[in-house]
């Protein structure tokens, strides 16, 4: 028998994969009976390059996006008990640092895809987080707005 999560992390931002992880991680909350954590990061350039501690940068309390207004209002609609949390810094290590800290059992975090050029500049927050964390991580893919040509 597989032990129930008690607490999940779900990384949000503005888009459709970040939805469909918020989506994906309320069902799994619900199905365990699970509490969530929603966190959004808001980034600073370069700060992947500067060490630093293990430890989450949190913005004062009630302090709110519209990312983690939506994504409690989907908690809510599916019954799913929820907190909120808003950090700055750079976001693998962030979210990393607070699924240690909260001692979550599952992470989850959407992934967009992308490619070349662009994984370059922008980077990868899901690929980059499984060397921030050795918590499970669930990756959930941007949902396809219509089926593929063959």
């Amino acid at each position: 028998m597989t032990p129930k999560l008690e607490r999940i992390l779900i990384a949000v931002d503005d888009s459709p994969a970040s939805h469909a992880a918020v989506e994906r991680g309320l069902a799994l909350a619900a199905e365990d009976g699970a509490t969530v954590v929603f966190a959004h990061v808001v980034s600073i350039a370069g700060e992947q390059f500067v060490p630093g501690g293990h430890t989450p940068e949190r913005v004062p309390e009630h302090a709110m996006t519209a990312n983690l207004v939506a994504a409690v209002a989907e908690a809510e609609e599916a019954g799913v008990p929820c907190t909120t949390e808003l950090l700055v810094g750079y976001p693998p290590a962030q979210l990393g640092a607070l699924a240690d800290e909260l001692d979550v059992g599952l992470v989850v975090v959407g992934s967009r895809h992308l490619s070349g050029v662009k994984r370059f500049l922008l980077g990868s927050t899901s690929r980059a987080l499984i060397g921030e964390t050795k918590r499970p991580m669930l990756v959930v893919s941007e949902i396809a707005p219509e089926p593929a040509l063959a």
